[in-house]
């Protein structure tokens, strides 16, 4: 008897779904069909191939069949999000030297829909069991993303999981979920260093600073993150200029800050025109335009996201912080956040 799926809140919004036939014509029966059997007589062999084809199974291959009927749809649609999200990434990267300003754009996008969609379905409020199969469900793409390479993407769910509305609800990860988030929490750093231990992979990555990658080129497989770059990079500037400004010309942050405009130009060149990279809905959506958003909006009567985004944490269902005796601290807490952004 199958298992049955559970259903995920990924938001069909954003992200591409596939409906697979598990009966189409690709599935052809191979004629050495005793991958799951002991291998049996010729006679016997005879007679399987008659019963197979009077189940009607003679034009499948009855392993792949299984195959198909054992996977899930989490599985389906994180390989499908993993593919996606790496078009964005490469999208983004190229951003960095034509379009550096859109960047802050995109990323708050991203980071304000992917908490929509795990707090919610994207129409509803989902209950806590729901939310934390969501946070499963990100933090096995981020995993995914982190060991191919696509550092945006992991980056991006890190922060997003990270936010207070999603933390406020104190939610148990479970042994497996636990460990990749201590992964990315040590692979990236965290607020207190920027994600400073990035930047330092990609400048070791690259020797900036004995310009080796200008002969062997970049890793087009190697995708870095393009919010923690352009963040850097537009420190580097500032610190340059104001070193200079007072007398003290920093030449190892100026060649540092010149190469990485270089390497910047590679990777527009890789990606920009490439058709494999194209941003998703969930960089380019406007949050306030999904219907979740509009219906809070109408009914608080408020504009302001982190509120709204609050709103959201507030009505998740069955978690001990939003049972009413502790309304009243999270409230004020929310409202001190409101005025601080």
């Amino acid at each position: 008897m199958g298992r049955k799926s559970r259903t995920l809140s990924v938001g069909d919004e954003m992200f591409e779904t596939v409906n697979i036939n598990l009966f189409s014509p690709t599935h052809k029966l191979s004629k050495m069909n005793s991958w799951a059997t002991p291998p049996t007589s010729p006679s016997n062999q005879n007679n399987r191939r008659k019963s197979t084809g009077c189940l009607g199974y003679k034009n499948f291959n009855l392993k792949s069949v299984f195959m198909d009927l054992m996977s899930t749809n989490f599985d389906k649609k994180l390989e499908i999000n993993s593919l996606t999200m790496r078009k964005a990434s490469k999208k983004l990267i190229s951003y960095l030297y034509n379009r550096e300003k859109s960047i802050p754009y995109y990323t708050n996008n991203a980071i304000t829909n992917l908490v929509i969609l795990i707090l919610s379905d994207g129409e509803k409020y989902l209950t806590k069991q729901q939310v934390k199969h969501n946070i499963h469900f990100y933090l096995k793409l981020a995993e995914r993303a982190m060991k191919e390479a696509d550092h945006q993407t992991a980056v991006l769910i890190k922060v997003a999981l990270q936010n207070h509305n999603i933390s406020r609800l104190n939610i148990n990860y479970n042994k497996g979920d636990s460990k990749i988030m201590t992964e990315l929490n040590y692979k990236y750093g965290g607020y207190r260093d920027c994600h400073g231990k990035h930047v330092q992979e990609f400048l070791d990555k690259y020797e900036i600073l004995q310009r080796d990658w200008e002969e062997k080129g970049i890793d087009e497989e190697w995708l870095p993150s393009a919010m923690i770059l352009h963040m850097h990079g537009s420190r580097n500037k500032q610190y340059a200029k104001a070193f200079t400004r007072i007398g003290r010309y920093p030449t190892e942050l100026i060649k540092i800050t010149d190469q990485l405009e270089m390497l910047k130009k590679y990777y527009y060149k890789a990606f920009f025109l490439k058709k494999d990279s194209e941003l998703t809905k969930i960089y380019d959506t406007n949050p306030e335009n999904l219907d979740i958003v509009k219906e809070i909006q109408k009914k608080e009567e408020t504009k302001n996201i982190t509120q709204i985004l609050f709103n959201l944490s507030c009505n998740v269902k069955k978690v001990e912080c939003n049972k009413k005796p502790n309304m009243k601290n999270a409230q004020a807490t929310s409202n001190r956040r409101k005025w601080c952004n």
